[in-house]
């Protein structure tokens, strides 16, 4: 998308950071794995979320890895207190596949640019980490006006129908958005999934800025 299209969601329901980690995001990290499938389009119901500063060790480590040069349009990239996060209802891809739209807002009296790829953990309820790959879009940067949003997708394979499978389930997932070390902590309440930290291509990962066919990549 380029700046100001009509992937710009105006008016969109978020949910504005409350609180800030201290999150310093590592370089290290594998690409995402793979995913076929239709288009779909994502719903525009808005899951209300509980968020909570994440701590110094979790999350988010890839957020500050290569995002792209800086916008060409000179425009300065969105500081973390500009940017705000919601989660929306999941919406299908291939057979056990879902995305979910990570929002992200520019919520300063300033335009800013954001662009590049969000960090994203999810954790069980224990602590137990999992730091998710890239998939393999093209970095674009996004202008945002005030109050305009834009999105980065969150997919994942959902173990609810696969026999035989390990069910890993987690109880929050902590995003840290581009270019960025602050990370918020946001509930998970969508079940499930098929953890695949060790495979080469895992079908759970996240995906850049305007990434525009969700559930693709």
């Amino acid at each position: 998308m380029g700046k100001n299209s009509s992937r710009v969601v105006r008016g969109a329901a978020v949910v504005v950071l409350a609180a800030f980690g201290a999150l310093t995001a590592c370089s290290a990290g594998e690409t995402g794995g793979s995913a076929g499938g239709d288009d779909v389009t994502p719903s525009s119901s808005t899951v209300k979320q509980t968020q909570t500063s994440a701590s110094a060790s979790a999350g988010g480590s890839d957020a500050l890895r290569d995002n792209g040069d800086k916008p060409p349009s000179g425009e300065p990239l969105c500081a973390t207190a500009k940017v705000s996060l919601g989660l929306e209802f999941p919406v299908q891809g291939v057979e056990g596949q879902l995305s979910v739209p990570v929002l992200l807002a520019n919520s300063s009296a300033a335009r800013c640019t954001i662009q590049g790829f969000p960090g994203v953990q999810f954790q069980t309820i224990n602590g137990d980490p999992w730091d998710l790959g890239r998939g393999d879009d093209p970095i674009k940067p996004v202008s945002l006006a005030p109050g305009e949003s834009t999105s980065a997708t969150l997919v994942f394979l959902s173990a609810g129908t696969r026999e035989g499978t390990s069910h890993w389930t987690p109880d929050s997932v902590l995003v840290t958005p581009p270019n960025t070390t602050d990370t918020q902590r946001l509930t998970w309440d969508f079940g499930a999934i098929l953890r695949q930290d060790t495979a080469t291509r895992p079908g759970t990962f996240v995906r850049a800025v305007d990434a525009v066919d969700y559930g693709n990549r």
